[in-house]
């Protein structure tokens, strides 16, 4: 989204909110997580968000918790989840506060950002991507013509479609602009590959058309300067992506 995660307006609330998991990392004075209290990783979040972070069953879950879980085990320790405000953990305050031991929620590093924050290398690559009803005859951006392009307003989505020239027609969040869809009220949405890629599993009416490289890379947020935690995040990103277990959560979250 306009940078990928969130200064859009968040993710329609398709889900229901469930309990927010409450949880302290270690003071601010320490470095956070490895040598954590209680034998506890604990991440911060900003949920619904599917399908990165999203309330099932009084649990949140997605690829960014399982992301977590697989950082967890490798500390030895277990996860624990604290619901945060998107700014507090792109500006480093939850961070600094000690509230959380790192911050997995679908943010795209930035140049700004890095400037409150430390983060990991990158964990997925959210392309932008678009979504069309699978009779619609459009094969990609270039095919679209005339036709009306739904997208989120303020997200990378809409001024990917805009650069183009194409109609659009925007939306506050996605959730609307998926709705749209399915009416016919647009004929085709643009956005990040990995919530298009979620509302196309969902609906196998539907179908990605084409999906374009814009270098929107996602990672994890640490204190600056914990270099404890940020090592033993890079170690497991590093084993997920060479076992395939970044793969197999993939295609279990979004159908990839």
């Amino acid at each position: 989204m306009a940078t990928a995660r969130r200064s859009a307006p968040v993710l329609a609330a398709v889900w229901a909110v469930g309990l927010a998991l409450a949880g302290c990392g270690s003071s601010s004075g320490e470095q956070a997580g490895a040598s954590g209290s209680a034998g506890t990783f604990t991440v911060c979040t900003d949920s619904p968000y599917a399908p990165f972070e999203f309330e099932r069953d009084g649990k949140t879950v997605g690829f960014d918790m399982s992301l977590g879980q697989e950082i967890a085990h490798d500390m030895g320790r277990s996860l624990q989840v604290a619901q945060a405000d998107f700014h507090t953990l792109v500006s480093g305050d939850a961070l600094d506060t000690g509230r959380c031991d790192a911050a997995i929620s679908g943010m795209t590093i930035t140049a700004q950002r890095r400037r409150d924050v430390d983060f990991s290398q990158p964990y997925f690559n959210d392309q932008i991507a678009l979504l069309t009803a699978k009779d619609s005859g459009i094969t990609g951006f270039g095919s679209v013509g005339r036709a009306t392009v739904g997208v989120q307003r303020a997200s990378s989505g809409e001024q990917y479609a805009k650069d183009r020239k194409l109609a659009v027609k925007e939306f506050e969040d996605v959730g609307q602009m998926f709705q749209a869809l399915r009416s016919g009220e647009v004929e085709a949405v643009s956005g990040n590959i990995s919530t298009l890629s979620w509302e196309a599993k969902n609906h196998p009416d539907l179908r990605l058309a084409q999906t374009v490289d814009t270098n929107e890379n996602l990672g994890v947020a640490v204190k600056k300067g914990n270099t404890e935690v940020l090592g033993a995040v890079n170690r497991t990103l590093d084993r997920v992506t060479r076992d395939g277990t970044v793969d197999r959560l993939k295609a279990e979250w979004m159908g990839l």
